[in-house]
C-alpha cells in the first residue's frame, strides 16, 4: 500500500479516515513507514490520537512504542482517557509510566483513573516519586469536579516582585510549563491567592511597576469541589482561558483551563443523552461489557414492568375491542405524536437547564410555556388526525362498525389530551428532578414514554368507550 500526496495533512487525512473505516490495513502501513507515522505524531498530535484510538489495542501499543516518550505523552494526552488506559494496559508498567510520566498532570490522572485497580498500582509504583504523587492528589477529586479538572501546572509568582523580575521568572517556566503558561497568579506568602495578571498587561506594564500594581485583586476562583457545570459556565461567563481553583483559607492549588471545561460541557451533554434514555452515567464505548449490562437492565426491565402495567390498562377495555377491532390500528397513533411532542419539551428543557438558561425561579413559566405550545400544536394535529381518521375508515364501510364523524372525534378528543400530557410531563419531569436534587436527565425520555403511553392508550379507549356506547 502506498500514498502519494504533495502535503503531509493530506496523508494524514487519509490515514486518519482509512483507521476508522479498515483499521487493520491502516496498522499494517504504519508498521511498516515509521518515519512517516514519527513525523505524523509530532506534527498532528490530535490526529495521531484518533488513528490509535481506531485500531486494535496492541496494534497500537506498539506503534506508540516506537514514538520517544514525550511524544507518546503528547499523544496520549488528545487521547480518550478510557482508550488511552486500553491502549496502555498492552505495554508493560515500566514502560507506560514512561509515557505517562510525560503527559498532562491532570490528563495522567483521568487515564490511570481509568486502569483496572492492580494495573493502576502497578504504574504509579513505576512513575517518578514526585509525578506520582501529584497524579494520586488529582486522583482524590471526582472527576465531574473542578479538583478533578484541574491541572497543577501553572505560573504563579510572589506578590512582591516587578514585573521586570515577573518577566524574567516566566522566561525560565516557559520550557517546564509549555501550554499551560495561560495567566501569571499572584500568591502571598502562605499561597493565598491575591491576584491575576495577563500576559497582555504584564508586557507593557514598565520593568519597575509592581506586580500587585497592575494585577486583578481577588479574581473569580473556584473551589476543588465546584461542579464542572459551574465551572464551564464560570469560563464561559468571563470569557476566561483558565480559572483558578482554591482549597482552604483560599489556597492556590491548581487551574482548570477552557479545553478542560470545553470537554467538561461535551460530557455533560454525552451524560444527559445516555442517562435521558437511561444508559449508565459516564457509560462510553470503551466501557466494559459487564459494567454497562449492570447499568442498563434495570431501566430494561423497569420498561419490561410498566409494559405489562400498559398491557393491563389495554385488556380493561377488552370488550370494546373485541367489539371494534379497528381500534387496535388506530390506538398507537396517538402515543406515536403524543411522544414526539414530549420529546420536544423535554430536549428544550434539558438543553435550556445545561447552558443554563432556567434558573429555578423560571421553571415554572418554562413548563407553562411548554403546555401552550403543546396545546396549539395539538389542536392542529388532532383536527388534521381526526380528519385523515374519518377519511381512512370511511374505507372500510360498514365493516368497521364506527362511522367517520365518530371516529373523528376519538381522535381528535385522545390527540389533545395526549399532547396536553406530554407537554407537562415533558417539560415538568426535569423540573422536579432538579428541585429534589437528581439529575435533570435521570431517566427522563423513559418516564416520559411510560407516562404518555399509559395516557394515549388508556385515553384513547376510554373515549372510544364513552362515545361507542352512547
Amino acid at each position: 500500500m502506498r500514498f502519494r500526496f504533495p502535503r503531509p495533512s493530506e496523508l494524514t487525512v487519509s490515514l486518519r479516515d482509512l483507521a476508522r473505516r479498515r483499521p487493520e490495513e491502516a496498522e499494517e502501513y504504519l508498521d511498516t513507514h515509521h518515519e512517516e507515522w514519527e513525523e505524523l505524531a509530532e506534527r498532528d498530535t490530535a490526529d495521531a490520537a484518533d488513528i490509535l484510538e481506531a485500531l486494535a489495542e496492541g496494534g497500537a501499543a506498539d506503534l506508540l512504542t516506537e514514538l520517544p516518550a514525550d511524544e507518546a505523552g503528547d499523544v496520549l494526552d488528545e487521547m480518550n482517557p478510557e482508550a488511552a488506559a486500553d491502549v496502555l494496559e498492552e505495554l508493560a508498567p515500566g514502560q507506560a509510566a514512561l509515557m505517562i510520566g510525560e503527559m498532562e498532570p491532570d490528563q495522567a490522572a483521568d487515564v490511570i483513573g481509568a486502569f483496572e485497580p492492580e494495573e493502576r498500582t502497578a504504574v504509579l509504583a513505576a512513575i517518578e516519586p514526585q509525578r506520582a504523587a501529584m497524579i494520586h492528589e488529582l486522583l482524590v477529586y471526582e472527576a465531574d469536579s473542578a479538583g478533578g479538572m484541574m491541572t497543577t501546572d501553572y505560573a504563579v509568582l510572589p506578590v512582591g516582585v516587578t514585573t521586570g523580575e515577573a518577566i524574567e521568572a516566566l522566561r525560565r517556566l516557559h520550557d517546564e510549563l509549555g501550554p499551560n503558561l495561560l495567566y501569571v497568579y499572584v500568591v502571598d506568602e502562605a499561597g493565598t491567592l491575591r491576584g491575576v495578571v495577563s500576559f497582555r498587561d504584564l508586557v507593557f506594564a514598565r520593568p519597575g511597576v509592581q506586580l500587585e500594581d497592575v494585577m486583578v485583586h481577588d479574581p473569580r476562583s473556584v473551589q476543588l469541589t465546584t461542579d464542572r457545570e459551574e465551572v464551564a459556565e464560570l469560563i464561559q461567563r468571563y470569557h476566561l482561558i483558565a480559572i483558578p481553583v482554591v482549597g482552604a483559607d483560599h489556597k492556590l492549588v491548581g487551574i482548570v483551563k477552557f479545553g478542560a471545561a470545553l470537554e467538561a460541557i461535551q460530557a455533560e451533554a454525552g451524560e444527559d443523552i445516555a442517562v435521558m434514555h437511561g444508559a449508565g452515567l459516564e457509560e462510553s464505548v470503551f466501557t466494559p461489557v459487564g459494567l454497562s449490562v449492570r447499568r442498563r437492565l434495570p431501566w430494561i426491565i423497569f420498561n419490561l414492568i410498566v409494559g405489562f402495567l400498559i398491557a393491563v390498562v389495554v385488556a380493561q377495555f377488552e370488550d370494546t375491542i373485541t367489539t371494534y377491532a379497528i381500534l387496535a390500528a388506530y390506538m398507537p397513533l396517538v402515543a406515536l405524536v403524543g411522544g414526539n411532542s414530549g420529546a420536544q419539551s423535554l430536549a428544550v428543557i434539558i438543553r435550556s437547564m445545561a447552558v443554563g438558561e432556567l434558573p429555578p425561579g423560571r421553571a415554572a413559566r418554562a413548563v407553562r410555556r411548554e403546555v401552550a405550545v403543546a396545546a396549539i400544536d395539538g389542536l392542529i394535529i388532532a383536527a388534521f388526525a381526526a380528519v385523515l381518521a374519518a377519511l381512512t375508515i370511511g374505507t372500510f364501510g360498514s365493516e368497521s362498525g364506527i362511522e367517520p364523524t365518530t371516529m373523528a372525534v376519538i381522535i381528535f378528543i385522545s390527540v389533545i389530551v395526549a399532547f396536553l400530557t406530554a407537554g407537562l410531563v415533558g417539560a415538568g419531569i426535569p423540573v422536579v428532578l432538579r428541585s429534589i436534587g437528581q439529575d435533570p436527565a435521570l431517566a427522563s425520555n423513559i418516564f416520559l414514554t411510560v407516562t404518555v403511553d399509559l395516557v394515549s392508550f388508556g385515553g384513547f379507549l376510554l373515549v372510544a368507550t364513552l362515545l361507542l356506547s352512547a
